[in-house]
């Protein structure tokens, strides 16, 4: 056998494979005989006719057709091996170059590389989040504001009063067929001057930024129309750089009398015994928030550097199959949102390829590297679990698994015991993994991982691993950023989302 091997631009391997006439026969007559036992041949058993007899009937082409899938079967292995090419997956026949000789040509995907370039050279400060005093207070103050009695006064509002408006927005400047009423006029009642009052989980104020500031001032019977025009970056892109115009009418003010801060407020607020009590929970809540999103987006920033600091190189199919994996995870999203696929290609005025190459590539793109680099990260800091620890939670898992309030739930969804296990195993070894994986970032970031291998060096006593280094937890990446090569994430509520 004769090989030809060139290199493509696309991470692949072009193999022109040329096999001598005399193997070729051979697999002719393995052919022959397979196909005279899957037609009838008169005056023969099955698979005991001649080859002349067999070429007559079936005819050279069906021959041909079959001895070069025999052919292909048993030497595309040695091909892979001679060639030294430890594919990504099944290659495929790019083309028949000739029958007298054989002569193939093959395009075989080869496995991603990665480069990590200077990964050790990231470094960025980690200083996890202060609670000062004054934040506990502020939430003291908002819950008392909640428990309190509003009393109607006559006269304009003061920051901390409850104001209810009558209220409708619409744009000024509305596009073609774009719907100008942003706000059907209704009654809302809000607390003048106090933002932090009205806004969502993710910190963003309705209707905008600053609006209870204009209630300031305000007294019953007053009218007031407020423009605003919405960032670029608005996180509604449907709204960015519009300008939009709110009026505003004063139905009543009222004075929020809030009750005194006291052990009686504690224990109505949640049934804690003293003030103190309930501050040391405030705190704490307020602790494990802010340092949740600090480190979400602290290890976000550098995923982010380590994987645009790398060099990443994958064949087609390995973004095919990325692709795939993501439509299939908005597909789904839109079912459970009683949507089929069609109707929201129309609401969106895109075609299937459209949505698919403007949409669903690009986050392919981007989930692909970064699962790449992670998983090369992972290798070469040594993360991956041992044969023993994956044991361990598996046992531990199934254990779990048994628990018959666990099963009980589960097993509503048809979930079995084995399949239980083996989604409990998953589960607790993504959020082993990222916890070492972010443990192991912040020590290079910070230089902890240089000064452990520098002790290590100079006090030859001592011994310092990678298991020690990456023990302490750290708090996860967001579910949607999951560190874990290959965890599920990006879609949701059927927008296409990193």
């Amino acid at each position: 056998m004769k090989l030809e091997i060139i290199d493509r631009d696309d991470h692949q391997k072009q193999v022109i494979a040329e096999i001598d006439n005399e193997s070729f026969e051979r697999f002719k007559h393995q052919a022959a005989r397979k196909i005279s036992k899957e037609i009838r041949i008169p005056g023969f058993r099955p698979g005991k006719a001649p080859y002349d007899v067999i070429r007559r009937v079936a005819g050279d082409k069906a021959i041909q057709d079959e001895a070069v899938e025999l052919m292909l079967k048993e030497i595309y292995p040695k091909i892979l091996e001679e060639a030294g090419i430890d594919p990504y997956g099944p290659g495929k026949i790019d083309e028949i170059l000739s029958l007298d000789p054989p002569k193939f040509s093959f395009i075989i995907p080869l496995n991603p590389s990665v480069e990590l370039g200077n990964y050790k050279e990231i470094r960025r400060e980690y200083n996890e989040p202060v609670i000062t005093d004054e934040k506990v207070e502020e939430v003291i103050e908002r819950l008392r504001r909640r428990m309190g009695v509003a009393i109607p006064v006559e006269r304009p509002s003061q920051p901390g009063d409850l104001v209810a408006i009558k209220m409708s927005a619409r744009l000024l400047n509305p596009e073609e067929g774009e719907e100008a009423v942003l706000i059907e006029e209704n009654t809302f009642e809000m607390v003048a001057g106090m933002p932090e009052d009205h806004t969502d989980e993710n910190g963003n104020e309705w209707p905008f930024p600053g609006f209870v500031n204009e209630l300031v001032g305000l007294q019953a019977g007053e009218k007031k129309t407020v423009l605003h025009t919405f960032p670029e970056d608005d996180s509604d892109d449907d709204l960015s750089g519009k300008e939009a115009e709110f009026v505003i009418e004063v139905e009543s003010v009222k004075e929020i009398q809030k009750p005194q801060l006291d052990d009686d407020f504690a224990k109505t607020v949640g049934g804690f015994e003293t003030v103190e009590n309930l501050r040391k929970t405030i705190r704490n809540q307020l602790q494990d928030s802010e340092t949740s999103k600090y480190n979400q987006e602290y290890f976000q920033a550098l995923i982010e550097e380590l994987v645009n600091g790398a060099t990443v190189q994958y064949p087609p199919v390995a973004l095919e199959e990325e692709i795939e994996h993501v439509l299939s995870h908005f597909l789904q999203d839109l079912q459970q949102e009683k949507m089929d696929f069609d109707t929201y290609l129309k609401t969106r005025e895109l075609s299937r390829e459209e949505f698919i190459e403007q949409e669903i590539k690009p986050v392919a793109e981007r989930r692909l590297k970064r699962d790449l680099v992670l998983e090369e990260f992972a290798t070469r800091e040594n993360l991956r679990f041992r044969p023993e620890e994956l044991v361990s939670i598996y046992n531990m898992a199934r254990e779990q698994a048994r628990s018959n309030d666990l099963f009980r739930t589960f097993r509503k969804g048809k979930m079995d015991t084995r399949t239980l296990t083996d989604t409990l195993a998953r589960s607790t070894i993504n959020e082993l993994f990222n916890q070492r994986l972010t443990s192991r970032l912040r020590a290079i970031a910070t230089g902890q991982a240089e000064l452990a291998q520098n002790t290590t060096q100079s006090e030859p006593g001592e011994t310092a691993t990678n298991e020690q280094t990456v023990a302490s937890p750290e708090p996860e990446v967001n579910e949607s950023e999951q560190a874990t090569p290959g965890v599920e994430s990006d879609l949701s509520q059927s927008t296409v989302q990193e």
